[in-house]
């Protein structure tokens, strides 16, 4: 056994340039296929530019409180989800009753536009969705507002981000009041 050692010994030292150099090419080619294999998944997802809004970040308990109340809980906070570029963040807040027919909610959805590419489809789906019957303009609110009566929802566009919030009686979203979301609008955009 010894003797195959230090053949393999020997062998190693006659050729050391060989593997240096043979080590040194197979180092080398691992270092290029890994920055290859970065850099397409890098360029294959979208590129974040903008930050995202989180929907809870816009509006948070205690500032739920001063529309809903000390029983105030927060039921739903949906995080950030990416699709394609658009994130979206759902936030929600209950005045605490029991009795679901009678209680008051306040809902915020947020999707932001994380490069130009989402922005602009962000304006053209908000431009495009905009209902035409039971809506009213709002001005004086963001870049662009309409309050849509049938759903209840107030809709805001915002520089990369299109807001919607929903405020009043859950069970009864066709009840919700204008004049309720634009107040709470002008606490969650400014």
């Amino acid at each position: 056994m010894n003797t195959y050692l230090l053949t393999a010994k020997d062998y190693v030292l006659e050729h050391k340039k060989e593997f240096i150099t043979g080590g040194s090419i197979v180092l080398a080619v691992a270092i290029l296929l890994f920055g290859l294999a970065l850099y397409s998944y890098n360029t294959s997802k979208p590129k974040i530019v903008y930050e995202p809004a989180p929907a809870c970040g816009l509006l948070t308990l205690d500032e739920a409180k001063e529309f809903l109340g000390d029983a105030t809980i927060n039921g739903v906070d949906s995080g950030l989800a990416q699709t394609g570029n658009i994130v979206t963040s759902r936030c929600g807040y209950s005045d605490g009753k029991t009795d679901t027919a009678n209680a008051v909610v306040i809902g915020i959805a947020v999707r932001s536009g994380i490069n130009d590419e989402g922005i602009e489809q962000n304006k053209t789906q908000f431009n495009n969705g905009m209902p035409t019957d039971n809506v009213e303009v709002i001005k004086d609110l963001g870049e662009s507002a309409y309050f849509n009566q049938t759903l209840g929802q107030l809709n805001i566009l915002k520089q990369s981000t299109w807001i919607i919030i929903s405020y009043g009686l859950g069970a009864s979203p066709e009840a919700n009041k204008i004049e309720d979301a634009v107040k709470l609008a002008n606490k969650v955009v400014n």
